[in-house]
């Protein structure tokens, strides 16, 4: 999926606190990989986002615009454009907006103790539409 502007339909999240703004850039099969989503969301002041270790996923999490802080065991810390904030599928953390909101990017992924017992995910043409160009090493054999 190609995201070519920002006026697209998104939906509205309220827990228990300020707006949020979520919009789901695409989702499992659509990466042909063991990512669940690829995310964009805006955060008013005062919202947050929370990676809860339950939900056993990886986040990355980019800070395209605005300025936010970490609060996770160690503390609070600022976020600021073009912070790249990795969290682990055990940890427990939140991203919180200040004044001028924050817009994230967010890639949730299985962690690496689950994608090596998994099966390798590659697309795959059917021998129809290959060219020589594609060519599945499965079809030359």
């Amino acid at each position: 999926m190609i995201v070519a502007h920002q006026d697209l339909p998104a939906r509205r999240m309220r827990v228990g606190g300020p707006e949020a703004t979520w919009r789901c850039l695409a989702r499992r099969g659509m990466l042909h990989s063991e990512c669940e989503s690829f995310e964009q969301v805006r955060l008013v002041q005062d919202a947050e986002l929370a990676h809860d270790p339950r939900n056993g996923m990886e986040s990355v999490v980019y800070v395209a615009a605005g300025s936010g802080e970490l609060i996770d065991e160690a503390g609070t810390r600022p976020l600021g454009a073009g912070t790249v904030l990795l969290a682990p599928a055990r940890a427990a953390l939140r991203v919180r907006a200040r004044d001028d909101g924050l817009d994230l990017i967010v890639l949730r992924s299985l962690p690496a103790e689950v994608i090596t017992r998994l099966p390798a995910r590659v697309p795959e043409l059917p021998a129809a539409e290959q060219t020589p160009v594609f060519r599945s090493a499965s079809a030359e054999h």
